[in-house]
């Protein structure tokens, strides 16, 4: 009978564990583990993307600047190790002062927003960024030392004209070291 209980209590306690991952499906629909992003993109182009998601706080001399990212890229000493990438999608908030802090909650994105976001398709060597004032939102959901939650949406042109509607969500990792020592 105790065994009935011990073998009982062993699949309780892996079905905990497995409940508890670091998955997290509310991140627009999407399962996310920690440092994983997926967007769709349509317009100009149209395609389905998943990378690595990560962010960086770089304080400089004329302010602070804010970044998330998501792509294919890989973090690694090797240089030819990123010969592979064929997106990136960023988000960028400039400070203009020594007074900064991420907060959650919706910004607009757009050149003259307090984010800018862009999306570069590597293939077609196309770089789209919003512009304006309200070219779409970033709903930063939670953030900590270690990790930023958002979904987005935006629409962004190319120079060389075209648009497309980039849609989706991440779950970011501080990258430390000289790019942000306080992770």
């Amino acid at each position: 009978m105790n065994n009935i209980y011990s073998y009982l209590a062993f699949i309780i306690s892996i079905l905990f564990f497995i409940s508890c991952s670091d998955n997290s499906t509310g991140v627009d629909g999407l399962d996310l583990s920690q440092g994983e992003g997926a967007f769709s993109v349509t317009g100009a182009i149209n395609a389905e993307h998943s990378g690595e998601a990560w962010y960086t706080v770089d304080p400089r001399d004329d302010g602070t600047v804010f970044q998330l990212f998501v792509s294919d890229v890989e973090f690694s000493i090797d240089p030819d190790a990123n010969d592979d990438v064929t997106f990136v999608l960023e988000f960028r908030q400039e400070s203009g002062s020594g007074s900064f802090s991420i907060s959650t909650g919706e910004f607009d994105l757009g050149s003259n927003a307090p984010f800018r976001g862009m999306f570069a398709d590597v293939a077609t060597a196309t770089a789209y960024e919003t512009t304006g004032s309200s070219g779409g939102t970033l709903n930063i959901s939670s953030y900590s030392s270690g990790l930023v939650e958002a979904e987005f949406e935006f629409s962004a042109t190319a120079a060389e004209g075209g648009s497309v509607t980039v849609k989706g969500g991440l779950r970011a990792s501080c990258i430390g070291g000289q790019f942000n020592p306080n992770c």
